[in-house]
């Protein structure tokens, strides 16, 4: 009779690893793509800006800015992305008109969730979006 190196009367179990499988697939369906919930108003220019960066915003150099208004926070990335966080009852209309300056260079795009608009490339725009929500501004 000959036995075959490596055989076993058993079956492995393969139960356990299923489960795990399926397990983890759960867990990544509830945790997303992005850092939290998307399209959420933000408390703070702080937490905007630990929210996109999470989400994937290249932001090395964060400077926080003077706005000239109680109803702006602004803030700074690397001198090419603004974000901000407007108070409460700011509609998105009025946005832009609050910011100082509005995306004029080819490839740049305004993003803006309930109470928050980040202004820079297009291309990382997009990325962030994909964790925090947000819509990109048509009439700019």
């Amino acid at each position: 009779m000959r036995t075959r190196l490596g055989s076993s009367s058993r079956r492995p179990a393969r139960a356990p690893l299923a489960g795990l499988v399926v397990l983890a697939g759960l867990l990544a369906a509830c945790s997303g793509p992005g850092p939290g919930e998307k399209d959420v108003e933000y408390d703070s220019l702080d937490a905007l800006h630990e929210a996109a960066t999470t989400a994937g915003l290249t932001c090395l150099s964060f400077t926080p800015e003077d706005s000239g208004s109680p109803d702006v926070e602004l803030g700074e990335c690397d001198d090419t992305t603004l974000l901000a966080v407007f108070a409460d009852g700011v509609d998105e209309d009025e946005f832009l008109g609050l910011l100082p300056v509005e995306p004029a260079v080819e490839g740049q795009a305004a993003l803006a969730g309930p109470n928050w608009v980040v202004l820079g490339d297009t291309g990382d725009l997009l990325e962030t979006q994909a964790g925090i929500g947000g819509d990109f501004l048509s009439d700019l």
